[in-house]
């Protein structure tokens, strides 16, 4: 995996979830209300498709399970093969990431947007019966779709893959149902179990056989 993709989106989560903290998640939480920007069609339209697609309507270790199975399988069947180990490395990725964003919401209880601006009471926004932080389709989407496109050595289809869970996080702030601390905890989360992987199975997730030749190694050499 490139670790400097994940140290990136890693320090980029980390500086907005701080950012969140220190005093923006409530201002721009105002802002998405007031401003007629909230539940614009094409996130209210986009994001339903991209669950539905995703499997997240379903259940929320669906998409793992199967990446998970795939990769197994694959892998089984050809040892050589790069994409399988990368698949179930992913899997595992967005394991963690789910359930430590469970954990979270059940100890921390956080409103969501929504609730804490119909009731005005931004003092009793934690530790409140809710279920905002961290966000759990940032964890779906990050947890995922990170490790993947760290992993993707091909540009455009790397960005791609890092688009789609940024979409599904502006979508969830527009719709007022996560602040902007909550889809960062969670990003953050994604990257830096992704880092965790990247380097405790560096060598599980080098390509192997034909795919390791001298051309290969050359062409790896020049990727960051």
């Amino acid at each position: 995996m490139n670790r400097r993709v994940l140290v990136v989106v890693a320090i980029v989560a980390i500086v907005l979830l701080a950012a969140g903290f220190a005093g923006l998640d409530r201002p721009l939480a105002e802002w998405v209300h007031s401003s007629g920007v909230a539940h614009a069609p094409v996130f209210v339209h986009g994001l339903g498709a991209l669950d539905t697609v995703s499997g997240l309507h379903v259940w929320y270790w669906l998409a793992g399970c199967v990446a998970l199975g795939i990769g197994l399988v694959a892998g089984l069947a050809r040892r050589t093969l790069r994409w399988p180990r990368v698949l179930v490395a992913a899997a595992l990725v967005q394991f963690a990431t789910i359930a430590s964003m469970i954990a979270g919401k059940t100890c921390f209880g956080r409103l969501r947007p929504q609730q804490v601006l119909e009731s005005g009471d931004w003092s009793h926004a934690w530790f409140a019966g809710g279920g905002s932080f961290p966000s759990g389709h940032s964890a779906f989407y990050f947890g995922l779709l990170l490790p993947l496109a760290a992993a993707c050595p091909i540009r455009w289809l790397r960005a791609v893959l890092l688009a789609i869970p940024v979409f599904a996080v502006l979508a969830r702030i527009d719709l007022e149902k996560h602040f902007l601390s909550d889809v960062s905890m969670s990003a953050a989360l994604a990257a830096l179990y992704s880092l965790l992987v990247a380097t405790m199975a560096r060598r599980w997730l080098a390509p192997r056989g034909p795919q390791a030749s001298p051309i290969a190694a050359s062409a790896r050499s020049a990727l960051p």
